[in-house]
């Protein structure tokens, strides 16, 4: 009697078992024995920081400050890497102040240390917070173009300061010999005033002013 299928079945198994075989003994052979297995490529995604933003040679910047009484003007001329900061509201408060301006941002400060200014360029802006005595407010001060500006005339204990917005008007405060304010007179397009019933001319005010 002759047995077909199960030696049919055993050599099949056979044939499985030589290729299993031979195809491990290929991928042992694939890989030659003390090379050493390349580590994977690293590719660096690190990108540059963009550069800070840089301030015009010379340039103002004048904003309002809404206050609970009224409102504040404020001008900042930058010259330079220096900066001159005055704020007024027309009447009885002023801050001189003066400081650095570089890598895009403001750092001033009044020589009796009541006033403080931090800003930072914010497109043709400086946006930042002012402070004078226990007071503060934050501001945004937009580019102002000649004859806007800061203007100061000085002499004998008596001092006149003004900032001129972009419509042309004037805002300043006057300060006398013995330490009162009152509203500063009215500043001319020559950048003239009355002050004691005499003309005088006030000075532009840059950020490198030494005022």
């Amino acid at each position: 009697m002759t047995v077909r299928g199960p030696l049919i079945t055993l050599a099949a198994v056979a044939a499985v078992g030589v290729g299993i075989l031979t195809v491990n003994i290929s991928q042992e052979e694939s890989v030659v024995p003390g090379t050493p297995v390349a580590a994977p490529t690293t590719v660096s995604t690190t990108v540059a920081a963009p550069p800070a933003p840089a301030f015009p040679a010379k340039a103002d910047y004048v904003g309002k400050i809404a206050t609970a009484n009224g409102s504040i003007t404020l001008d900042i001329a930058v010259e330079g890497d220096k900066a001159v900061a005055y704020a007024c509201d027309g009447n009885s408060i002023e801050s001189w102040m003066r400081g650095s301006a570089a890598n895009g941002a403001v750092s001033l400060a009044s020589k009796d240390g009541t006033g403080r200014l931090e800003g930072r360029l914010d497109g043709t802006a400086i946006v930042g917070t002012l402070s004078i005595g226990q007071k503060q407010w934050d501001f945004r001060a937009e580019t102002a173009y000649s004859p806007a500006g800061l203007y100061v005339y000085e002499q004998g204990g008596v001092r006149g300061s003004w900032i001129v917005d972009s419509s042309g008007k004037a805002t300043g405060v006057l300060r006398l010999g013995d330490g009162s304010t009152a509203p500063a007179p009215d500043l001319a397009n020559d950048g003239s005033a009355v002050i004691g019933g005499r003309t005088v001319t006030a000075a532009r005010v840059r950020g490198a002013s030494d005022v």
